[in-house]
């Protein structure tokens, strides 16, 4: 929030400065990729922790892969690391580029995908369970609330690049700035709860030598 707030003091201030900070690939776009980058360690993270309790890590796991996606676009990392944009359908289509290399390109798009939806499908109940605990608890509706402002913020993307006096980038970067900082909010918030459930069960079993169940409404 502290950013969302200097940010908002630098347009005040200097209208070109925040232009420049909210470009496409500029300081703001780097800033939501380092959000959602700390949101999928925590992911990973909290999936470890409900895997080492014998708990199902379905929500947790397509938490991480969706964070990694957003990641992927937000900073063009095809395009970092081939010199042009790979993931897409421009490049499947560009005859100039060899059979193989798109096949391949085809394969990235939709194997990953297709695996995570199966993996989430065979662990359906685990996954429904997931997300009926996050609408009765203060980091799931935090993270909710996230993704709705940035599912929000791309279907409306156009409008938002052309309110008079604004940058052309200003209030999208910033909205996706904020869902950003509430996935890692949320996402740290529900790390830190599983840590604690971890060690008050691991207590429990030091002092009664019994073995306790991590209760999992979902299965495996």
């Amino acid at each position: 929030m502290i950013v969302l707030i200097v940010l908002a003091v630098v347009f005040v201030v200097d209208r070109d400065l925040a232009d420049r900070l909210t470009r496409e690939d500029a300081a703001v776009e780097w800033l939501q990729a380092a959000l959602f980058a700390a949101a999928a360690l925590f992911a990973v993270v909290s999936a470890r922790c409900r895997w080492r309790a014998d708990a199902s890590p379905v929500a947790e796991v397509l938490v991480a892969a969706m964070m990694a996606g957003l990641i992927i676009g937000e900073v063009d990392l095809d395009r970092l690391l081939f010199g042009r944009k790979v993931i897409g359908t421009r490049f499947l289509v560009d005859t100039r580029v060899a059979p193989g290399w798109r096949s391949l390109a085809l394969t990235v798009m939709v194997v990953p995908p297709v695996v995570l939806a199966f993996y989430a499908l065979r662990r359906w109940r685990g996954l429904l369970a997931a997300v009926i605990q996050a609408l009765a608890e203060p980091a799931g509706r935090v993270f909710i609330a996230g993704v709705v402002i940035f599912g929000l913020t791309e279907l409306f993307e156009k409008p938002l690049g052309r309110i008079p006096g604004l940058p052309r980038f200003m209030v999208e970067e910033t909205l996706e700035l904020l869902a950003g900082n509430c996935f890692a909010v949320a996402l740290y918030a529900d790390w830190r709860l599983k840590q604690a459930e971890q060690n008050v069960y691991a207590l429990l079993r030091r002092t009664t030598g019994a073995t306790i169940e991590t209760p999992d409404p979902g299965g495996g």
